[in-house]
C-alpha cells in the first residue's frame, strides 16, 4: 500500500510539474515587443500596412515594402523576426532590398507589436500560414523568398517544408530548442523540455525543404551557435548555399555586418529562376 501511494505521489508530481512546464513555456521563448517603431517611413521607405487573419481567427498586421518604380517579376522577401524583436528589425534589410529592386513583406506575430493574442510555437506558425498567403497574392507570379532569423527561422523551415515560397533564407538559426538548451549546457531546462511542447525543430523539417535554401550564420554567435547553420545547409536537400560571416555574432549581423550578409543574400535571390528586377546598383552585388 505505501509503495502504491509513493508511486501515485510521483505521478501527480509528475503531472503538476508538466503543467508548470506547459504554463512558463511561452514567458522563456518569446519576449513579445510591444512597439513597433520605426515605421518603413522613418527608414524612407513607401509602405501599406497589411491585415491578414489567421486560421484561428486573429487579425494580425504586417508592413508591406513595394519594388521601386520600373522593378519587374520582382521577387518579395517575406520575413519572420527573432523571439526577443519586432517587426522593426526588418527595416534595414527592407531599405536594402527596396535598393536592389525587391518587395518585402515584413510579418508581425500575435502578441508583438500591437497584434492580439499571445505567442506559442503552433500561434506563430499559424501567423506565418496567414502571412504566406498574404506574399503570395501580392508576389503576382514573382518568386516568394521566406526569410527567418533566430526562432523566425523555425516558421520559415516550416513554410518552406510544406512548400511555400519558391526560396528559404535563414539567418542565424538553430536545429532545435533541446539542440540550443544542450549546447548551452541549461541542463535542467533540456529536462523540463521533455515535459513541454515546444520544439521548434528545424533540423527534421529542413529535409523535406526543396526549395535552394541560403543559410546566413555568424562564426561568434553565442546565442544561435554557427554549427546550427552549418547543419541546416548540411541538411537541405536541395540547392544550397552558405554565407559565413567571420567574427558576426547573433544580434550584430546587420549592426556590423550588413554589407557582407546583404551581398550573399541578393546574390542568391538574383540567382532564382523567374527573377527579373531592376539592375543592381553600382557597389551591389549582382
Amino acid at each position: 500500500m505505501a509503495g502504491l501511494k509513493i508511486a501515485a505521489g510521483a505521478v501527480v508530481a509528475l503531472f503538476l510539474v508538466r503543467l508548470l512546464v506547459l504554463a512558463l513555456e511561452p514567458r522563456i521563448a518569446f519576449f513579445p515587443r510591444p512597439d513597433q517603431a520605426p515605421t518603413p517611413a522613418d527608414a524612407g521607405l513607401p509602405y501599406d500596412v497589411v491585415p491578414v487573419t489567421t486560421a484561428d481567427g486573429l487579425a494580425l498586421r504586417g508592413w508591406w515594402v513595394p519594388a521601386p518604380e520600373g522593378a519587374t517579376r520582382a521577387p518579395v522577401l517575406l520575413v519572420f523576426h527573432g523571439n526577443a524583436e519586432s517587426i522593426a528589425y526588418g527595416l534595414d534589410l527592407a531599405v536594402r532590398a527596396h535598393g536592389a529592386g525587391f518587395a518585402t513583406l515584413l510579418a508581425e506575430y500575435r502578441g508583438y507589436a500591437g497584434n492580439p493574442g499571445s505567442p506559442s510555437e503552433e500561434g506563430i506558425a499559424a501567423d506565418g500560414e496567414a502571412f504566406a498567403a498574404a506574399a503570395t497574392a501580392r508576389a503576382g507570379g514573382a518568386p516568394v523568398v521566406v526569410w527567418g532569423r533566430s526562432i523566425g527561422g523555425a516558421v520559415a523551415v516550416r513554410l518552406a517544408a510544406a512548400g511555400r515560397g519558391a526560396a528559404l533564407v535563414l539567418e542565424s538559426p538553430f536545429t532545435s530548442a533541446r539542440d540550443l538548451l544542450r549546447d548551452d549546457g541549461a541542463w535542467l531546462f533540456l529536462l523540463a523540455s521533455y515535459l513541454g511542447s515546444y520544439r521548434f525543430d528545424s533540423a527534421s523539417r529542413t529535409r523535406d525543404v526543396r526549395v535552394p535554401v541560403l543559410v546566413i550564420h555568424g562564426t561568434a554567435d553565442t546565442i544561435a551557435p554557427y554549427a546550427h547553420g552549418r547543419r541546416l545547409h548540411d541538411l537541405a536537400p536541395g540547392p544550397k548555399t552558405l554565407v559565413t560571416i567571420e567574427g558576426g555574432g547573433h544580434n550584430d549581423l546587420w549592426a556590423r555586418h550588413a554589407d557582407a550578409l546583404w551581398a550573399g543574400a541578393e546574390r542568391f535571390v538574383r540567382s532564382l529562376p523567374g527573377v527579373a528586377v531592376l539592375p543592381a546598383r553600382p557597389g551591389q552585388a549582382g
